[in-house]
């Protein structure tokens, strides 16, 4: 997509954006491609390799971490404060928040072939949104 004359304004690719939750080059794409078309390839990932499944754990430790401090401070207030609802004898805690233990799924959307593509070297890069410019200086698509 990144060299065909259509990116600015496909509603193919500004579905793509949308699943990549990018900023889109149009809010309002006129370019439909023909039906059919393009043949968009989706990779569904959850744990890639076992650096993704140490990251995973270590995400998952630290976010449990973080809530049983956040129950632990509120049971603690709670008895200070001379709260009814605090037990001694409930050991349970329950942070503000709960926690996901679920490893992240994450989906790769990539557009393999479109029947209308015409070539444009280098129209995304040129078109390229201003967000992406900004927060990104030296990017380049691949």
């Amino acid at each position: 997509c990144i060299n065909c004359k259509y990116v600015t304004d496909c509603a193919a690719y500004h579905f793509v954006e949308t699943k990549h939750e990018q900023p889109h080059m149009t809010n309002n794409p006129t370019f439909e491609p023909r039906d059919g078309s393009p043949t968009i390839h989706v990779n569904v990932r959850t744990i890639r390799t076992r650096e993704d499944r140490e990251k995973e754990i270590e995400r998952m430790w630290r976010e449990h971490e973080e809530q049983t401090k956040l129950a632990m401070e509120k049971k603690k207030e709670g008895k200070e404060s001379g709260e009814a609802d605090v037990d001694d004898d409930d050991e349970r805690l329950v942070g503000e928040n709960k926690y996901d233990l679920t490893p992240v799924t994450t989906y790769e959307y990539d557009v393999v072939k479109c029947e209308d593509f015409v070539l444009e070297q280098d129209c995304w890069i040129k078109n390229m949104p201003e967000e992406i410019k900004e927060a990104n200086p030296n990017f380049v698509p691949s």
